[in-house]
């Protein structure tokens, strides 16, 4: 199992290209790379740039393994800005795709509370529409496009309610990346959501991160209240084949600067730990 981690708070400070000696001597091995900063939504860099980067990313030792999309992809009662924020959406697919990523997180559309009477199934039938449009851009690009679980309000908000949408999707395109700490912000246990998912999540991806069940914290795991032996525990009974990914750059939000690769290497410290512990459940089933 692979070690990664998002670019926020890196890529700000040691910039694009830094980043990738930080991760490497850290203790990293991939990277998820950031297109919802705006320089990698939008038409900034050419495409040689991207393709140029992931090379220059695997001769460090560094994969691309996975991408996030610009969020969110809806708004209310506002056609003209939907339309723009979908073509970025396709914008950081292909880029995901030049630079070697072989998925891309893109968010649900999120611009009616489904928590409110009505909205959820309007969401879930808009989510459905929004998706099936990104599948010729997933085909041409050659990437998969991972659907998230949000927060309450979204039509991703349950285990329950992800495999059906994926489920009704049903097409090669698509896979699942499980956020481990909307999950418990949520009062979803991750271990249960992981086996809800089960087969949907083999292939899919992560967002790692811990939080106390009141906000999201996105920090470090054992520095909030998840149970990380039995997500692990859970990772290895589903038979799960993706990469550990951090999205946990709380932990080193208010670190100077010049702490930041300390963070880091710690964090890496802790990815591998449990990596470990994964390891251990996957020989002993």
């Amino acid at each position: 199992m692979l070690l990664s981690a998002n670019m926020i708070r890196v890529h700000d400070i040691f910039g694009v290209r830094g980043m990738l000696d930080v991760f490497a001597k850290a203790g990293f091995e991939g990277v998820d790379f950031n297109n919802d900063i705006p320089e990698f939504y939008t038409a900034e860099h050419d495409r040689a740039f991207y393709r140029e980067l992931g090379n220059c990313a695997r001769e460090k030792g560094i994969a691309i393994c996975q991408a996030h999309a610009v969020y969110p992809p809806s708004f209310l009662d506002d056609e003209e800005r939907t339309a723009r924020r979908f073509e970025e959406i396709v914008q950081g697919m292909q880029n995901a795709a030049d630079l070697g990523a072989p998925m891309i997180v893109v968010h649900p559309c999120t611009h009616l509370d489904c928590t409110v009477d009505g909205n959820f199934e309007k969401m879930y039938q808009c989510n459905l529409s929004f998706y099936r449009r990104l599948i010729p851009y997933a085909k041409e690009f050659g990437i998969k496009i991972a659907i998230e679980n949000l927060r309450r309000a979204a039509v991703t908000n349950m285990p329950d309610a992800l495999c059906r949408l994926y489920d009704e999707l049903n097409h090669p395109a698509f896979t699942i990346c499980l956020d481990v700490g909307h999950c418990f912000l949520h009062g979803v246990d991750p271990a249960t959501a992981i086996r809800t998912l089960g087969h949907r999540l083999v292939k899919g991806c992560l967002h790692i991160h811990d939080n106390m069940g009141a906000a999201d914290e996105h920090t470090l795991p054992y520095y909030g209240k998840i149970e990380w032996e039995s997500v692990m525990k859970a990772l290895a009974d589903i038979g799960y084949e993706g990469n550990f990914n951090y999205e946990a750059s709380g932990f080193i939000k208010d670190v100077p600067q010049e702490l930041r690769p300390d963070g880091l290497a710690f964090m890496a410290r802790v990815g591998h730990y449990l990596i470990s512990r994964f390891e251990y459940y996957k020989k002993n089933q």
